[in-house]
């Protein structure tokens, strides 16, 4: 039996993970494919699995894909999804169940990583002194920030803030989200008997180019969100901070670390973004 919830996960060259993801998706939730212009097999792999798939035709960004795919749905409940989770028994059945005991907030599962336990305990955009200190929690509680992986939330309360921002194509954009919840009196929970496996960084296939384009994202969107949100950045000592990264060892001899590192400078410094769809 369908319960009330559009779980979205966006895709883009994804193609390598969809298959694992599908198959854990219970048959319970009605399942929304955006994909931001993939070249693979993604969306044959989506629609053979009888998800909705929403072709968007350029790649918009993470944020501004999760609004197109809401939007293509009804469901009371909005389950956004990295297409390399892997979605534990039980999970979405928790995650209503604890939406329900706690309606006015949104929610994290338990993050693991293999037998690797994995918790996001603060963001930039808050205080040090709001960040979770101690062993990472076991049971249901508020937390500081939502990991973007997988956010369950009420589609009212997403409504209510506006989504996701348009303008953060990639990274921060789950600390924004986070924050503008917070200030509009919804709360961020754990819901700890919600469990998902998380094959961190391997949603989309990897390049050297796309770590370049990652890193300039990276940097583009911390300078956007600490303005945003007028929380102090030092720029040039984060510029510093980066020169000096560049010349370890384990980067200066490794291309795909000095190019998402290159790219990351790039981006703090406002430098023109590569093919991202909507930049240019």
């Amino acid at each position: 039996m369908k319960i009330d919830v559009d779980l979205v996960v966006v895709t883009h060259n994804s193609g390598r993970v969809m298959g694992a993801f599908m198959r854990s998706v219970p048959d319970c939730v009605n399942v929304i494919v955006a994909d931001n212009a993939s070249s693979d097999d993604s969306v044959a792999l989506a629609s053979a699995s009888g998800a909705t798939v929403v072709e968007i035709g350029n790649n918009i960004g993470y944020g501004g894909a999760c609004n197109v795919g809401a939007a293509a749905g009804t469901a009371t409940f909005l389950l956004f999804v990295n297409p390399d989770l892997r979605i534990k028994a039980g999970a979405v059945e928790a995650l209503v169940s604890a939406a329900n005991a706690y309606p006015n907030a949104a929610f994290n599962p338990q993050f693991f990583s293999g037998a690797r336990r994995r918790f996001k305990r603060w963001s930039r955009l808050l205080p040090q002194s709001e960040s979770w200190r101690g062993a990472p929690p076991q049971g249901d509680c508020i937390i500081p920030v939502l990991h973007g992986a997988c956010i369950f939330i009420r589609r009212e309360h997403f409504e209510q803030i506006g989504g996701f921002d348009r303008e953060i194509f990639l990274f921060h954009e789950d600390d924004d989200l986070s924050l503008r919840l917070r200030q509009a009196g919804i709360e961020l929970q754990l819901a700890a008997k919600a469990v998902v496996d998380h094959a961190e960084g391997n949603s989309s296939a990897r390049s050297i180019e796309s770590g370049r384009i990652k890193g300039e994202a990276m940097g583009r969107s911390l300078v956007y969100v600490m303005n945003k949100h007028k929380r102090p950045l030092d720029l040039p000592a984060e510029r510093y901070r980066t020169r000096l990264r560049l010349l370890m060892p384990h980067v200066l001899f490794n291309k795909a670390r000095r190019a998402k590192l290159q790219g990351f400078m790039r981006g703090l410094n406002g430098d023109p973004i590569g093919n991202f769809g909507k930049h240019s």
